[in-house]
């Protein structure tokens, strides 16, 4: 017998063919037909695999490399028969996944109809899962890569400018650091917001959060390198950033007591969420806007800061639309569940904008200092660390205040129906 490709059933002498055995003493097995194994997949508790299943085999079998695992390596002595099951075998433990119906309405998304995950999940779960196929995965990988991609082109200009002993690079530094923390808060509250409802919309807040923060980066560094020339030591410069850190508070705000009104009214909700990014969006490109304007009407020379800026725009307002219209799964429920749908969209493209934002703001950084000097007294630490400061001070009391509130939320204390466990019994979600 050829070890790993038989196995012996829990209940008999009879053999199961191929290199797929459920574990949890079930006699069904998953036939090697690819419209039969995606089905026994999705119920199965755990599955036994032997070390030469890797081949080539159907598309639900290969992913199985891919998914959440549990590696555990142990012999197979079968007790009804002399004989064993061969060399150690691997087991792979899969998580149940849940389709819309069987989780709490606070957890649906438009148009996903299946890939959810368990409503109570542990955060070694939840972290697990993100080497699963759901339809959260995608979600965090595109934001927690990008994460890493920004922290490595930080990590590059603090090795070629001086941060510390140059005023002129404080705005910048700031701007920096936010865009590696706004990424980073919405892979974690992706990854983290199965663990409970109140969980979720913890998770979801701190997102918020670090999204308004990351706006007020955006006005650090457009009052410092790309205000144009007419404007430089205007009204509208001089307080250009305390503003924006007021449209902060407004944002994380306004986005997080959209999620109150979200079972009841959720056209509502939508819009207060829209709107709550909408806002300081159109008030930190002022500047960008009207330096564009110019530079087109006065027919000024085209640099790569302009060119960089106008992509920036560009994914910017693919990001709203995404963001607002809910296609492509709108128009195909079911179809995007794990890939292709708008909020992983959403998130390719802000990653998008942010990268040609920070190109074209390096580019004013350098071709543009020797005349903002010129004109601008050095930045002072409380214009830039001191306001950058209170208003994360802000934002996080702000952040507190709705966490502290979340018991009155719909939804964040309902007791869900039960559904089917993987082994076979009823589990309360």
């Amino acid at each position: 017998m050829r070890p790993g490709r038989r196995a012996v059933s829990d209940s008999g002498g009879a053999e199961t063919p191929g290199p797929w055995r459920q574990g949890g003493g079930s006699q069904h097995s998953i036939a090697h037909h690819p419209s039969s194994a995606p089905r026994r997949l999705h119920s199965a508790g755990w599955w036994e695999v032997s070390p030469d299943a890797f081949g080539p085999t159907p598309v639900t079998q290969w992913t199985l490399s891919h998914l959440r695992r549990t590696w555990a390596v142990a012999q197979h002595p079968d007790a009804s028969s002399s004989e064993h099951l061969g060399p150690a075998m691997l087991t792979i433990k899969l998580p149940q996944i849940f389709r819309v119906h069987q989780v709490p309405r606070i957890f649906w998304e438009d148009g996903i109809m299946s890939g959810y995950r368990h409503p109570k999940s542990s955060a070694l779960d939840c972290v697990l899962s993100s080497f699963q196929m759901t339809n959260e995965t995608v979600n965090i990988w595109t934001h927690f890569l990008p994460t890493w991609y920004f922290v490595w082109r930080f990590l590059v200009l603090s090795s070629s400018l001086d941060f510390c002993q140059e005023p002129y690079h404080w705005p910048l530094l700031i701007y920096l650091l936010l865009v590696c923390l706004y990424p980073f808060a919405s892979s974690c509250a992706h990854t983290f917001s199965s663990m409970s409802a109140r969980a979720r919309h913890i998770c979801y807040f701190c997102d918020y959060g670090a999204l308004s923060l990351y706006s007020l980066g955006c006005a650090f560094a457009y009052g410092a390198y790309t205000m144009p020339d007419h404007w430089v030591s205007g009204v509208l410069h001089h307080y250009f950033v305390p503003v924006a850190a007021f449209n902060s508070f407004v944002c994380t705000s306004l986005s997080c007591y959209s999620r109150f009104p979200e079972l009841e009214h959720p056209r509502l909700s939508k819009v207060l969420r829209t709107a709550a990014f909408v806002y300081p969006f159109l008030y930190d490109n002022i500047p960008l806007f009207c330096r564009l304007l110019f530079c087109f009407w006065s027919n000024c020379a085209w640099n790569e800061a302009m060119a960089g800026y106008c992509y920036h725009l560009l994914f910017a307002l693919l990001t709203g639309f995404l963001f607002a219209s809910h296609l492509p799964e709108r128009l195909a429920p079911g179809r995007f569940d794990y890939i292709g749908h708008s909020h992983q969209l959403f998130h390719i493209c802000a990653v998008l904008g942010t990268h040609f934002q920070l190109e074209a703001i390096l580019c004013d950084v350098c071709s543009r200092r020797a005349w903002l000097q010129g004109r601008l007294p050095a930045p002072g630490l409380p214009g830039t660390f001191g306001t950058a400061g209170l208003a994360f001070l802000g934002n996080a009391a702000i952040i507190g205040a709705f966490t502290a509130a979340l018991p009155r939320v719909p939804g964040s204390f309902v007791s869900p129906p039960s559904v089917p466990s993987e082994a076979g019994r009823s589990r309360e979600l």
